[in-house]
């Protein structure tokens, strides 16, 4: 492809301007066949990668220990995310999926977020001084910079004509070749090197592989937003989680575990050997007073006698903010529920998964956006005759819950909980397995929304490869989501994590209650003050 301007504005002429998104359809010569053909991977394979198990399916690694990682384990660890990467946009069955904008148009269309974390890798490492020159100065430029999820009403469109897909995957392919060879050569990866640390070049590297992760997981949350007929499960994508999956909608209530008061800390050791997000460091103590809280997340099953009762309809269930946005997107249940029936009255309902709607697992837990959380927790406590209600938890709370089943410093707990690609979807929040001493899925499953806005932690610092990471959502307009879902991998798979997003904003997130005499140490944060 030939680039006669680095400048994005370059590329917004009158034929975008009537044709919009659809200027960029006819231009890529791949083919779209599911399964992808060879020319696809521009890395390993998905059966010649790391993470490929003996039931077909690729699923995610551990991050590495960076004092004692070998070559051969940090190009695992690569090789992992990147096929994970291919792997998730192989299941776009058409050039449409590519450049056709998500239903809310809050976002770019996946064509960028297909090239976004190649770019990432190339623009940190040039910052690190790892990397000398641009691959390809044009893609780094237009695929550099993501968008917040703004506000809901924010109906803002970027007429670009982006690359074919073609293009992308030759530009993949060479940042692919770039990565091997630094792996291969760095002296810092020598046998017998010291920790990598934040103070060292090479954690731009690190970076990279956790920021790419954070993209498989936001990516296959778009990928669920699409129009189904547009994807088509990939062979190896991990299987649906539908062992002890229940059909029958009469789900029993989640019942409340108490958790006793007790001092919590927050905050990542900063000589903790792996990877870490500015935010995880720095220190919170705080004390939690005596609460209740769910054993289990809520269910589709529960949260269907909030639907059935109107609870869409009813503004005394909502903030202002949260029925504004409820109505401007006219909703009646929630976004990955799909009618069976007209009108979905009753229980007519089927699941949206990454791939494929299926028959509504209605023991899974309901996913939905911060908003619809709350409007549940009021509903629930006005259902229940509970003085004072329920709400969400705290991180404080989260963090006391942990405490109680012994698990605030273990790092990796993928082999308890439902994380890193394990299956390729949610499961029951009554599945086998999914328990701890006392609560199931406080990891794993589905993310759990927090009370807290995003906050920095006392003694805070920006990293300078990644300065404005988390700063800009320090805001008071993000909330916590903690815990991790399905398709969290590495870091995001980490007692460790502290993500984040705007309260209209959809993951594969849901609903823990809580019911106590105070607020939880909950952090609310001036909204006008960054």
């Amino acid at each position: 492809m030939t680039h006669s301007s680095d400048s994005v504005a370059g590329l917004i002429d009158d034929q975008t301007e009537v044709l919009g998104w659809q200027v960029n359809l006819g231009q890529s010569q791949v083919s779209f066949s599911v399964p992808r053909g060879q020319s696809w991977w521009t890395g390993k394979e998905p059966r010649s990668c790391p993470g490929f198990g003996s039931d077909g399916k690729l699923h995610g690694l551990s991050s590495p220990n960076l004092s004692t990682c070998t070559r051969q384990e940090v190009q695992d660890y690569f090789d992992n995310g990147w096929t994970l990467t291919e792997l998730i946009f192989s299941g776009l069955a058409s050039e449409e999926a590519f450049y056709r904008p998500p239903y809310h148009e809050l976002r770019h269309p996946l064509i960028f977020y297909f090239v976004h974390p190649a770019v990432f890798f190339v623009n940190k490492l040039r910052l690190a001084g790892l990397v000398s020159e641009p691959v390809d100065a044009y893609f780094e430029g237009l695929f550099d910079v993501g968008v917040d999820e703004m506000s809901w009403d924010d109906m803002s469109k970027n007429y670009i004509q982006w690359p074919s897909v073609d293009d992308c995957i030759a530009y993949r392919g060479r940042v692919y070749d770039l990565i091997c060879k630094l792996i291969e050569s760095d002296p810092a990866l020598e046998d017998g090197h010291r920790p990598v640390t934040m103070e060292d070049p090479l954690w731009a590297l690190f970076m990279g592989l956790e920021h790419e992760r954070i993209h498989i997981e936001t990516s296959s949350c778009l990928v669920r937003e699409l129009p189904v007929a547009m994807v088509i499960p990939p062979p190896e994508y991990p299987a649906l989680n539908l062992s002890g999956s229940s059909r029958d909608s009469k789900i029993e209530s989640a019942s409340f575990i108490p958790v006793p008061a007790g001092a919590i800390e927050v905050g990542k050791p900063t000589d903790w050997p792996s990877y870490g997000w500015d935010n995880e460091y720095g220190h919170r103590k705080a004390t939690v007073s005596q609460f209740e809280a769910t054993r289990t997340l809520i269910s589709n099953g529960e949260f269907l006698d909030f639907v059935q009762a109107g609870g869409y309809r009813q503004p005394r269930y909502w903030s202002d903010e949260g029925y504004a946005w409820r109505s401007f997107r006219d909703l009646q249940y929630p976004t990955f529920w799909v009618p069976a029936r007209e009108g979905g009255s009753g229980e007519s309902f089927r699941l949206r998964t990454v791939f494929e709607e299926i028959e509504m697992p209605w023991n899974w837990p309901v996913v939905v956006n911060f908003h619809e959380a709350k409007a549940y927790a009021c509903w629930r406590g006005e259902q229940d005759g509970v003085a004072g209600g329920y709400r969400l938890p705290s991180e404080a709370e989260h963090r006391r819950m942990r405490q109680l089943d012994n698990i605030e410093r273990t790092e990796q707990v993928e082999d308890l909980y439902n994380l890193s690609l394990k299956h390729g979807s949610e499961g029951p929040v009554d599945a086998a397995g999914a328990e701890s001493a006392s609560f199931r899925d406080l990891f794993g499953n589905v993310w759990q929304w927090m009370e807290d806005h995003f906050y920095p932690l006392e003694g805070f610092k920006t990293h300078e490869y990644y300065d404005d990471f988390s700063t800009p959502c320090f805001d008071g307009r993000h909330h916590m989501i903690l815990g991790g879902s399905f398709i969290s991998i590495g870091d995001e798979a980490s007692v460790f994590a502290r993500f984040h997003f705007r309260p209209h904003f959809f993951q594969h997130a849901g609903i823990r209650l809580v019911r106590s005499s105070d607020d939880g140490a909950i952090v609310r944060l001036d909204r006008f003050n960054s």
